[in-house]
């Protein structure tokens, strides 16, 4: 669920393993909340309404599906103490937060974006007077970049339909609860609990495939020349291939006393599996004795994928800790890695230079509209760094931290 960090940023946070991202099926997938008793799981998790209203809308992963949620999940849980916001000198009436055009938002207002946020995406406000500073310049910046956006869209002639917001809803209901009126009462009982309502949510989504619109009609007829696709694979051919990759056993415990007794079991001639089956805390593992599946280095925690790919096949290794527990490993086999060619990624390679191309059009675009908005805030709510362009994030989400094995 979002969390704050150290300098009152609101992050998207998510616990799991880093998976890489594969090719769009069109499925709408909800990942399973992680217990935090258990070690990541390959397939990570996304623990709140975000990644279902992310996953109702069915945004492609190209271009318009990471490019527009990047921001959406940039307004909706905020850019941190630096933003993107101009700011002008002047005095607000008591009470009011920010003002952009003719629309003044107030503190209360505001605050009830917050309880918006917190019943849509898990948003939680944080104590801290330092962090609580950081959040309330980040919150202020977020709805005025929203205001904005919806300003946008509607001098642009973009209106989003009730009934394309309902079918996006209902198919996400009808793939995830099943079809039928007890299946959709669920769903919205589920919402009430948590604070929020099927419009709350309608209006979201309603509000998420307006600025991809926007995203769109800016970033229209954005072309790379084959000459440009061999010189970005001649820069970056060395991250364009296969990666070395790990079929991995592993056991986590809550002690490292308990992982060192694990360790001698094991070194003492006791099947990993069977040692895995009786110890582990991880329920989705344990079953099928500790297998975790083929992992690239670039999917573990930092200090877990060192001890992991420093191990021979068939050698074990650990203990290491992780934010799970004490984790004890095993190498069954190793992939080695595959140098990419350029017949094999040439494809993809050219759909992300148009993405990287339209983002860049796309951020100079919104931030001649953030100039030109002159948004004025209240002393309290002025974003720290108010005039630095949009942050360029292209993978739909903030990146959660790197966890577990």
């Amino acid at each position: 669920m979002p969390a704050n960090d150290e300098t009152g940023n609101v992050t998207s946070g998510a616990v799991g393993t880093l998976a890489e991202p594969g090719e769009d099926t069109g499925e709408v997938v909800e990942e399973p909340a992680a217990d935090p008793d258990t070690e990541p799981r390959p397939a990570g998790a996304v623990r709140a309404l975000a990644a279902r209203l992310r996953a109702a809308v069915r945004l492609p992963r190209g271009r318009k599906g990471q490019a527009v949620l990047a921001l959406v999940v940039v307004l909706v849980a905020g850019a941190g103490s630096g933003g993107y916001l101009w700011w002008s000198a002047g005095k607000l009436p008591d009470g009011v937060a920010f003002r952009i055009g003719d629309t003044m938002v107030s503190v209360d207002e505001l605050n009830a974006e917050a309880d918006r946020l917190r019943a849509l995406y898990g948003l939680q406000v944080p104590t801290d007077p330092a962090q609580l500073d950081g959040f309330r310049r980040a919150l202020a910046k977020a709805d005025a970049v929203r205001i904005l956006l919806d300003g946008q869209a509607r001098e642009q002639g973009i209106v989003i339909a009730d009934k394309t917001a309902q079918d996006v809803l209902s198919r996400y209901i009808s793939q995830q609860a099943g079809d039928g009126a007890d299946a959709r009462a669920g769903f919205v009982q589920g919402l009430g609990a948590a604070g929020t309502s099927e419009q709350a949510v309608l209006d979201e989504i309603k509000h998420m495939l307006a600025v991809n619109q926007l995203f769109e009609k800016q970033t229209q007829g954005i072309t790379v020349t084959d000459q440009q696709v061999r010189e970005a694979f001649a820069q970056r051919q060395a991250s364009l291939g296969t990666p070395e990759k790990r079929a991995i056993r592993n056991i986590v415990v809550r002690t490292q006393d308990e992982a060192n007794q694990v360790l001698g079991r094991l070194t003492a001639g006791a099947a990993f599996e069977d040692v895995a089956r009786t110890t582990s805390l991880d329920d989705q593992s344990r079953a099928s004795g500790g297998a975790l599946g083929l992992l690239s280095a670039a999917q573990l925690d930092e200090g877990y994928a060192k001890a992991a790919f420093a191990a021979p096949a068939g050698g074990l290794f650990g203990p290491v800790q992780t934010q799970y527990g004490w984790n004890v490993g095993q190498v069954v086999s190793v992939v080695p890695p595959v140098p990419a060619q350029f017949d094999a990624v040439q494809g993809t390679l050219r759909q992300k230079l148009v993405e990287e191309q339209a983002m860049s059009r796309w951020q100079d675009w919104l931030t001649e509209q953030i100039h030109a908005a002159a948004v004025q805030y209240a002393d309290d709510y002025r974003p720290q760094d108010p005039d630095a362009p949009p942050p360029s994030v292209l993978n739909g989400q903030p990146t959660p931290p790197a966890t577990g094995k």
